[in-house]
């Protein structure tokens, strides 16, 4: 289900025939109905989407208009990491004469690389702590560093903040581990006025060295 506002002030763009895309470029087709309680509902279509996305319930799904009848579609699991999937890249050609390793070059020069995310929607209990799933900080390479350096976007603010790793007295994650933003981060977040119950983005950003923190 669309939410009753968005359907309400974009209703120009949601034509009958949809198009969903995730970052690694595959995409599913959707169509679009609106049903006698004013809603416009995801309905042929949207079943396969989910299910080969492994979409569970509370799951956060984020949705990014795009030209030509499209969503960028991202989604976080509920520890906040992004949802991983597995699905054949579409532009690996494979030909009798073709070698492993001659496949494994072309396959890594066509994929696009996705940089490590996770999600939250501020809490309270976020004010002076930001507990980091697993998955995110070992892609990352956060796991045995002391500290970070968080960039907001927009404005380009920067501060390092203390990564605190499994601190006596603190309750783990199910899976016995917890890495958490500490001493820094409630300076970071009034800094930059991040508000409780939005939406926020953590993408570490390579090139940079950076965990990059947007509204979205």
């Amino acid at each position: 289900k669309v939410p009753l506002a968005f359907g309400q002030k974009h209703k120009n763009i949601l034509t009958e025939n949809m198009r969903l895309r995730i970052g690694s470029g595959e995409t599913w087709d959707v169509k679009v109905e609106q049903a006698d309680d004013g809603h416009y509902y995801f309905t042929k279509g949207w079943e396969d989407f989910a299910r080969d996305l492994k979409l569970e319930r509370s799951d956060f799904i984020g949705f990014t208009f795009d030209d030509n009848s499209t969503f960028d579609v991202t989604a976080w699991g509920s520890d906040g990491c992004g949802k991983e999937y597995s699905f054949p890249h579409p532009y690996v050609v494979v030909d009798d004469d073709s070698s492993e390793d001659e496949l494994l070059e072309q396959q890594e020069e066509e994929t696009n690389v996705i940089n490590p995310k996770f999600a939250i929607v501020l809490q309270r209990s976020h004010i002076s702590r930001v507990s980091i799933c697993k998955n995110y900080a070992e892609e990352a390479g956060l796991i045995g560093k002391k500290r970070v350096v968080l960039e907001y976007q927009p404005g380009g603010y920067c501060s390092s903040v203390v990564l605190d790793f499994r601190s006596p007295n603190m309750r783990l994650n199910k899976n016995g581990f917890r890495l958490d933003f500490a001493k820094g981060w409630r300076d970071f977040r009034k800094a930059t006025g991040m508000r409780f119950y939005r939406t926020y983005l953590f993408e570490f950003i390579p090139w940079k060295g950076v965990i990059q923190v947007k509204e979205v």
